[in-house]
């Protein structure tokens, strides 16, 4: 399965859009999710994502599967000033989170159980998943603890993960670079 971060957005809302460098960024990633046979398209509900791999599913004749699970992290309420600050202790205390909003360890279930219901329902050998770079990383977080704030930080936008699930639970992955 391929996971991929969404192209550069205007903001972090669900229904903020890509920026005018981000749709150029998802209409580059269409040739190369053609040659990495890309069969069936899942994404988050947030607009940036489905945005991320609309150029490729109307290339290729695919309707794109919005799951819920695969939704950006609520780290708070609101647009937080001091998000990094966040972010960091976030990764340093996986369970850490403010009032109302979610974990690093409660976003990673979160992310597994909608890759896993991808994995479970995909009807053919390739699918891509659209996604968010916090949910994405407390995933690969699970299956390899040293992927922590930095390596969240070195994420780009758009970046490619090729993930390998068995019985619902993460085995591989593997950083794969978007073509520019």
């Amino acid at each position: 399965m391929l996971l991929i971060r969404h192209a550069e957005s205007l903001g972090q809302a669900p229904d903020a859009d890509l920026s005018p460098k981000g749709q150029e960024q998802a209409r580059a990633l269409t040739p190369q999710l053609k040659n990495m046979g890309v069969t069936e398209l899942f994404s988050s509900p947030y607009r940036r994502a489905i945005a991320t791999v609309a150029p490729f599913a109307e290339s290729a004749g695919l309707q794109i599967r919005t799951i819920d699970d695969l939704r950006e992290r609520k780290l708070g309420e609101g647009l937080l000033p001091d998000f990094l600050v966040h972010m960091e202790r976030s990764f340093a205390d996986e369970r850490y989170c403010l009032p109302g909003c979610e974990s690093l360890v409660a976003t990673a279930e979160r992310g597994i159980r909608g890759l896993a219901e991808v994995d479970l329902s995909a009807q053919s050998g390739n699918p891509a998943v659209a996604s968010h770079g916090n949910l994405i990383a407390s995933v690969i977080r699970t299956l390899d603890p040293h992927f922590g704030f930095d390596a969240w930080k070195a994420m780009k936008n758009p970046d490619l993960f090729h993930v390998e699930f068995e019985n619902g639970r993460l085995v591989a992955y593997q950083r794969l670079e978007p073509t520019r």
